[in-house]
């Protein structure tokens, strides 16, 4: 769970436990029960959805990862395929295998 998320629903835990213990006289500013059990049903559901969303982004960085690699074996492929056409044909004869680079 990220440290921000964790600390909001930490700090509305603590009012909604402090708000309860004081019910009759905040009654007095318009916080009712049910608005009380509604932040802490929002807690409850907030700390699953960021669950949901730590798991997201573990499966998004080792699709990364994999992608990375991927790219890496792609370039190395043809770094080998660009070196051969080099060495056996003059620079204006590249672009017809499809080597783009002068270098």
């Amino acid at each position: 769970m990220s440290v921000t998320v964790t600390n909001e629903i930490n700090k509305a835990e603590v009012l909604a436990s402090g708000l309860k213990k004081h019910l009759e006289e905040v009654k007095q500013l318009g916080i009712t029960a049910e608005e009380i059990k509604k932040m802490e049903e929002a807690c409850e559901v907030l700390r699953k959805k960021d669950s949901e969303v730590d798991i997201l982004r573990q499966q998004a960085t080792e699709k990364s990862r994999e992608n990375h690699a991927l790219l890496d074996g792609l370039k190395e492929q043809m770094l080998v395929f660009r070196k051969a056409i080099k060495q056996r044909y003059t620079q204006p004869d590249w672009i017809k295998y499809g080597v783009q680079d002068k270098r």
